[in-house]
């Protein structure tokens, strides 16, 4: 059955940090419109209601269906107490994506206060925390304070998750880094760092080969660890080997036949996925038009089609094969949770 699994909202491209690898998208030749500076970003935000709109659209089309609330920085939007809100009241299953470092705390505490639940959270925890010889900066820091106001958040969230995006370098320290966060009573969410390999991938800064992460007998040592032992790795019976399968970067999502994942940008308009914009899609899809009668619309479909094909070089976003692997078997909403499943 052909359903959207999974809805990224990018709420806002606004963000108190600037991570080495994250371009807050960039621009690119024949881009549908440029935005302004970033202290001019909130001009084109989607409003309370838009979102709340969308969220109703897509509950209709599938109630089953993951949202995740990407920024930026998710919590930089004054709205978000409302948009957690309606999801709890609508039983509307999601997680939220922050950096979660001490300038967000205010924003936590307020978000705590002003929701009766919060469902799902997640932060980037990546293997520099046992690098000593990491540089330090925004990504770096991000680790290691998410890390220690995860242990904080546990006490309110139902569902917490650490991301981890391991990097050539870092690889080593996988499995010990799961080891502690299950300790602590957190899932994992493993990524592997991907690389621009266009400038239409406008999401990523990184185009360095050198660190992505290829098929090696270390690798190898690090997810057989990781299957031996008691570790909580959100799908880890499923990604662990078609995330090795499609390393460095060589997944195919097949979005353009069935569109399981769908990536909504700030403004409203439909991105072809989180890595690329394209031309076709933001040009002539957004919240009001992806949908028909419940089903995805002929000219999202058609829009889809040509931008994965002019412009998609594959890649090896997790959150795709997840979507995928549950839209091809038509599960529920419970695979998407990132809750043990020993």
């Amino acid at each position: 059955m052909n359903k959207i699994r999974i809805i990224n909202w990018l709420l806002t491209r606004r963000c108190n940090l600037k991570c080495d690898y994250c371009a807050i998208v960039k621009n690119y030749k024949d881009m549908p419109s440029e935005y302004p500076q970033m202290s001019h970003y909130l001009k084109n935000e989607m409003t309370t209601p838009d979102i709340i709109s969308g969220l109703i659209k897509f509950k209709e089309h599938n109630p089953d269906a993951f949202h995740i609330f990407y920024g930026g920085e998710p919590l930089l939007r004054k709205d978000l107490p409302t948009i957690i809100n309606f999801c709890n009241k609508e039983d509307i299953h999601y997680t939220i994506i922050s950096n979660n470092t001490p300038e967000i705390k205010p924003r936590m505490k307020e978000l705590f206060e002003k929701t009766n639940e919060i469902r799902g959270f997640t932060a980037s925890v990546d293997p520099v925390i046992f690098d000593k010889m990491e540089n330090i900066g925004d990504r770096v820091r991000k680790s290691r304070e998410g890390l220690e106001s995860l242990m904080e958040v546990k006490k309110y969230v139902n569902d917490v998750v650490a991301e981890i995006t391991v990097m050539n370098h870092n690889q080593q320290h996988l499995y010990n880094l799961v080891a502690m966060l299950t300790e602590a009573g957190i899932n994992s969410d493993i990524t592997f760092v991907d690389i621009a390999k266009s400038p239409y991938y406008d999401f990523s800064n990184v185009t360095d080969e050198s660190m992505l992460v290829r098929q090696s007998a270390q690798l190898a040592n690090q997810f057989q660890k990781l299957n031996e032992n008691e570790v909580d790795v959100h799908m880890k019976d499923v990604l662990i080997r078609a995330m090795w399968d499609t390393l460095p970067s060589n997944m195919d999502c097949k979005i353009d036949e069935k569109l399981h994942n769908v990536t909504i940008d700030a403004d409203g308009t439909v991105r072809l996925c989180l890595r690329i914009r394209g031309v076709y899609t933001p040009k002539l899809v957004n919240l009001k038009n992806l949908l028909s009668e419940n089903e995805v619309s002929f000219i999202a479909h058609k829009a889809i089609q040509k931008d994965k094909r002019d412009y998609c070089k594959l890649c090896n976003h997790t959150c795709h094969i997840m979507s995928k692997y549950i839209n091809d078997r038509d599960l529920g909403p419970d695979d998407l949770v990132h809750l043990d499943r020993r």
